[in-house]
């Protein structure tokens, strides 16, 4: 599709300087041939055109989607104040062939999906970004979470083994510069024996492989906030669901995981949340497994504004079903009070209601910098959730896990 904008631009660019004459009398501009105007056009579109081409072979640096997305705001905008102020209403066709441009733009890069590339590095001002793998034995009453991020120039990795018979939550980390960070299209993250990619997370006491994702990517940012380049972090469930097979010892604590449920997170920003709740539970169920993932969080927009947004995803009998959009956000429900956690999402025609709550013995606390200062997260993957699913009026399952569900609750201390 970028190929064919190129083409697009490219030729468009070409009829304005090769026959300038139909195009001023349509617009009733004096000085029917060449002029200023036409040359700066031509020039324009040859440098859209370029970034079409370039967007084409490599979709993924942020920053060619931000000036092509630039371009387009600004005629738009510009050829509505011109229809107003020569009382031309010819220009508004430019206004709207621009003005859907742009839409379809934004669309088209929310649509891109590469969880397992950085954004660090794309000149999309990304500074904080981590993927985690969080693998379950429910029977055992352990979880495992691995975390691999970069954080404002330093490489930070946490590993966390939450063992409810133990009765505690091991943990160790690893922190250097963040130049010693090797990543690329098959590798997310590598720091010595630290290392993710797809099928495989591994470091200095884990080495964990899952064969493909039985649910793969899902995006959780608002699509055209985040497509337009307004809505600059986001959260995507990488693997919704995949098998691990591997050990992890952490601590004095070890786990041995044989086609265990498991999900991977990636998530990024440019300055941090100030504040986020985020939940996942995979139910057991003789039809199959339903996963359920619910965030609420502050997405930071430009400067120092900030927007709450609430999204989640389902994966229930063979859909695989997303909330996500401003609608979306403002439709649903979470709320916290008193240590629980209530919620009610819409996926279309399903409804999603239910609670949880974090395993507070059992979490794993860690401080963070957000907008507004120094903030603590704390995490447990022995938490509880109850979820019903409800379609046309009808009840679809209730579904319950009272020690198995990874809940976070993160806020800038008091």
């Amino acid at each position: 599709m970028m190929r064919a904008y190129g083409w697009v631009f490219l030729a468009t660019g070409a009829v304005f300087v090769a026959a300038p004459l139909p195009l001023t009398s349509l617009l009733g501009l004096p000085n029917g041939g060449h002029g200023l105007w036409l040359g700066l056009a031509g020039s324009l579109m040859a440098v859209i055109s370029l970034l079409s081409f370039q967007i084409a072979r490599d979709p993924f640096p942020g920053s060619r989607w931000d000036l092509l997305l630039l371009s387009k705001a600004v005629s738009s905008l510009l050829f509505a104040a011109f229809a107003a102020a020569d009382r031309n209403p010819a220009f508004l066709v430019g206004t709207a062939v621009d003005s859907a441009i742009f839409v379809h733009l934004a669309f088209l890069r929310a649509g891109l999906s590469r969880p397992y590339r950085s954004r660090a590095g794309d000149g999309s001002g990304v500074s904080q970004e981590a993927w985690f793998v969080m693998a379950s034995d429910p029977a055992a009453r352990r979880g495992f979470w691995a975390r691999y991020a970069v954080s404002r120039g330093r490489a930070q990795c946490r590993a966390v083994l939450f063992d409810k018979a133990a009765g505690r939550a091991a943990i160790e980390t690893w922190e250097r510069p963040a130049e010693e960070i090797e990543s690329g299209p098959a590798t997310a993250y590598r720091l010595g024996d630290l290392s993710l990619a797809r099928g495989r997370a591994a470091g200095p006491s884990w080495d964990l492989a899952w064969p493909a994702a039985e649910a793969g990517p899902a995006s959780f940012a608002p699509p055209f906030l985040s497509g337009a380049g307004l809505v600059r972090a986001g959260y995507e469930s990488a693997e919704g669901l995949v098998r691990v097979t591997g050990e992890a010892r952490v601590g004095g604590l070890a786990v041995r995981f044989e086609g265990a449920p498991a999900g991977v997170g990636h998530l990024w920003s440019p300055r941090g949340a100030r504040s986020w709740r985020w939940a996942r539970a995979v139910f057991a169920r003789p039809e199959g497994e339903t996963v359920f993932e619910l965030l609420t969080a502050e997405a930071p927009l430009a400067g120092s504004l900030s927007v709450p947004m609430t999204a989640a995803r389902l994966v229930h009998q063979g859909r695989d079903l997303s909330s996500a959009g401003v609608l979306a956000s403002l439709g649903a429900r979470s709320e916290l009070r008193g240590g629980t956690w209530s919620f009610r999402v819409r996926f279309g025609g399903v409804v999603a209601e239910g609670e949880c709550r974090l395993d507070g013995p059992l979490a794993a606390e860690f401080p963070y910098d957000s907008p507004s200062g120094a903030g603590v997260c704390r995490t447990s993957m022995t938490g509880a959730m109850r979820l019903t699913l409800r379609e046309g009026g009808f009840l679809l399952a209730e579904l319950d896990s009272p020690e198995g569900a990874i809940v976070e609750l993160a806020a800038p201390e008091s």
